[in-house]
């Protein structure tokens, strides 16, 4: 994917989502962080859930949607 350098968090989770697992991450993450996410989820079959989705603005979700081209769920519960 990126080459960029991302939280322990998120590269646990990528490890997940390369081995077809499913992903549920809190919106508190890094924006590049749930982007890179995101598009892994779309790449790898996989889905991505983004709890407390409401703490982002609308054009980030809006990103992250795209990037997850159908694979990621948005909690937007508070």
């Amino acid at each position: 994917m990126s080459e960029a350098v991302h939280t322990p968090a998120c590269r646990k989770a990528l490890a997940i989502i390369r081995a077809s697992g499913h992903v549920i991450v809190d919106a508190n993450f890094p924006a590049s962080d749930l982007l890179v996410l995101a598009g892994a989820a779309a790449q790898w079959g996989a889905s991505l859930t983004v709890r407390n989705a409401h703490v982002r603005d609308e054009g980030e979700l809006e990103k992250i949607a795209a990037a997850g081209r159908g694979h990621v769920t948005f909690d937007l519960a508070e």
